[in-house]
């Protein structure tokens, strides 16, 4: 087993396998979404069938998320991330032998669980590093899984995600890391302690709004673009061009510092998807959707690269283990996730695709006024029985913050 110390080129190569990893993982994502017309036709999907498979890695990382955030805190996060590695590639090699419905969600199931564990435990280990590659990896896969697909068929692309993922966690498992750089955090606080604290609310709101819209775009903009003619090389492209705008929305948002750490940014953040949202319910053309798309995706950038810092730094103020916070907003995506896609697939199926987006736009806008609320006292400082202080030395949230996005918003 091979030595990784904390400097030279044992750090470096740690570092260089857990981006891999995470970018990956990332691209394991949202490589299905391009591609989820293909599936439909060749398995006869329903419109609520395609939700659900696009569903399955938030349900899976709702019944996972907390646990491995838990477990990260108590245990130390190594063991569960290269688990995570593993379950994830054997999940990719199902997905690729899939040939029914049933098959094809266990599968996705299975990689949801992998994928849960390593934004959870995996982001604890490596919280410094954590945001770039997934915004970079969602816009690579989106482009490439559409073309890829198209010239190869949907088995040699999720093969070779497979063995991506063996060969990475074989080798970050070879290394022999400092216990400091995957040791277990002790909390002095539960969870609900963190949950009653206004910023966390707030964050908590961000997720919901990034989750279901990018749980409603994932399935409709594909699905009105093909339905315009467009095949899944120009949808994947779309995405590509929607992921890129993600990443310099995150880097921006991280340039400006803790500055950008606050409720008022993202109760702009989740203005600005109501007004993308409403686009879509406004109009299907394809221009319009691909406005929509790109507006969104920026905007959820912002929502991802504010949230977590948000939340870590008031769970590290209350003595709550960072990867409790960080399994806690998980599992809150993990539950849009799972209701984004269906909602969406029903209201289309039901209404229409413009219904759909419209009812989005509607949940946002109730996430707002949530937000709005956990706001205003910072907003109105002489209405507050004391102060809100904020430590500039907590490392968790400022680390986080360095490292751009933390989730799954960018593509999709």
């Amino acid at each position: 087993m091979r030595q990784a110390t904390r400097t030279g080129g044992g750090a470096r190569l740690f570092r260089l396998l857990i981006y891999g990893l995470i970018l990956v993982s990332a691209a394991a994502q949202f490589a299905l979404i391009p591609v989820m017309p293909v599936y439909a036709h060749r398995l006869g999907l329903s419109g609520f069938q395609q939700g659900m498979v696009l569903g399955a890695t938030g349900l899976a990382a709702l019944a996972v998320s907390l646990p491995a955030g838990t477990l990260s805190d108590r245990f130390g996060a190594r063991r569960l991330t290269l688990a995570a590695g593993l379950l994830m590639a054997a999940a990719m090699l199902a997905q690729a032998l899939a040939g029914s419905f049933p098959a094809l969600l266990a599968a996705r199931l299975a990689f949801g669980a992998g994928y849960a564990m390593v934004w959870t435990a995996g982001l604890c280990w490596l919280a410094d590093a954590a945001g770039g590659p997934q915004a970079l990896g969602g816009s690579v896969a989106s482009a490439a899984s559409g073309a890829l697909t198209q010239h190869l068929g949907l088995a040699v692309p999720l093969l070779a995600t497979a063995a991506s993922f063996a060969v990475i966690t074989g080798t970050l498992g070879s290394l022999r890391v400092l216990p400091g750089a995957a040791a277990p955090r002790r909390a002095t606080a539960g969870l609900r302690t963190a949950a009653r604290d206004r910023e966390v609310i707030g964050a908590a709101a961000a997720v919901v709004v990034a989750g279901l819209s990018t749980g409603a775009c994932a399935l409709l903009v594909p699905a009105q673009l093909h339905a315009a003619g467009a095949s899944t090389g120009q949808i994947g492209l779309d995405f590509a061009a929607a992921g890129m705008l993600f990443a310099a929305g995150s880097a921006l948002t991280a340039a400006a510092g803790r500055r950008a750490v606050c409720l008022p940014v993202i109760c702009g953040g989740i203005l600005a998807v109501i007004a993308a949202l409403s686009l879509g319910a406004l109009s299907t053309a394809s221009l319009a959707i691909i406005v929509m798309l790109c507006v969104a995706t920026a905007a959820r950038s912002v929502l991802w690269t504010v949230s977590y810092p948000l939340a870590a730094g008031a769970a590290g103020r209350g003595g709550t283990g960072m990867g409790a916070a960080v399994g806690l907003l998980n599992g809150i995506w993990a539950a849009t996730a799972v209701l984004g896609p269906l909602a969406a697939g029903l209201a289309a199926e039901h209404f229409t695709a413009r219904g759909a987006f419209g009812l989005t736009a509607a949940i946002c806008a109730a996430a707002l006024a949530v937000t709005a609320a956990m706001a205003w006292p910072a907003l109105h400082p002489a209405r507050r029985a004391a102060p809100h202080r904020r430590d500039p030395d907590l490392a968790d949230g400022g680390m986080l913050l360095r490292s751009g996005s933390q989730r799954h918003g960018s593509p999709s």
